[in-house]
């Protein structure tokens, strides 16, 4: 391989009076700034919730780990939290337990397609429907409360303490339902 530029045969000129010497190098380069290196810390930290997600997948299915510890990571700078992820292939190993070997996915697949994301979304859908079901308790409870039902003694402390503290009832309405805080 050769460096620099025409280089002529013959000792000298070439023949068109060139010499094979460079004299003028590019002199345009761009030296571009050093990027800090991400701290350990963190990278470990990182480093230490991808292997654990991937720890939890079948062990008969491995395969490809850099690339499952590489899609693993880049899940998780887009947002998903580690324990979505670690869920969503628990729930996978749980789901795919008695199939037999034709008819799962290798980790290295399972990453890379993102079939993690239809559990990670059912998840989310079901965590959403926990929040309304335990939002429309409270109103339930609170109706209770204003109503003086009879069935406010099924009320506990702790609950009261809550819808307190999140200002649904007041002191007055405990009291006039016979409850105590």
């Amino acid at each position: 391989m050769r460096w620099g530029g025409n280089v002529s045969k013959l000792r000298g000129k070439s023949l068109k009076g060139e010499t094979g010497v460079v004299s003028n190098r590019d002199r345009n380069l761009i030296i571009e700034p050093k990027k800090e290196p991400p701290s350990r810390r963190r990278e470990a930290a990182g480093d230490e919730e991808a292997e654990k997600i991937l720890a939890a997948y079948p062990p008969d299915r491995l395969r490809g780990r850099a690339a499952c510890l590489a899609q693993i990571e880049e899940a998780m700078k887009k947002g998903i939290a580690p324990e979505d992820m670690l869920q969503a292939v628990r729930a996978y190993a749980t789901d795919s337990a008695g199939f037999t070997r034709s008819k799962v996915c290798f980790s290295d697949n399972w990453f890379q397609s993102r079939r993690w994301q239809a559990y990670v979304e059912k998840q989310a859908a079901g965590r959403q429907k926990t929040a309304t079901l335990q939002a429309d308790h409270h109103a339930r409870l609170v109706c209770w409360i204003s109503d003086r039902s009879p069935m406010c003694k099924h009320i506990t402390a702790k609950q009261i303490d809550g819808f307190l503290a999140s200002k649904l009832v007041i002191q007055a309405q405990i009291q006039a339902a016979g409850l105590r805080s």
